[in-house]
């Protein structure tokens, strides 16, 4: 039996962000689904400002996880690298 007490998402690591969001809810029809989306991505860009912005590790988890089309590409991150 597993005991592990539910996290609530902004309790959650960066991976765990990762792997639970919602990666489609500008797609929603419904108000809540899209509301709900909306929140994790900013409880995902907080933790990421926390963790001190984007690094490679932080790139490649978020591809592991993110559809292909919504991956962050090595151009992307090599602009936002010159931006710091």
């Amino acid at each position: 039996m597993n005991n592990k007490k539910p996290k609530y998402f902004h309790e959650c690591t960066i991976n765990e962000m990762f792997q639970a969001h919602d990666w489609t809810y500008m797609y929603a029809d419904d108000g809540r689904a899209y509301k709900n989306g909306r929140q994790q991505k900013q409880l995902i860009d907080a933790k990421i400002k926390e963790l001190g912005g984007w690094s490679q590790e932080l790139v490649d988890s978020h591809n592991k996880f993110a559809p292909q089309p919504m991956a962050i590409s090595e151009d992307w991150f090599e602009n936002y690298k010159l931006k710091e």
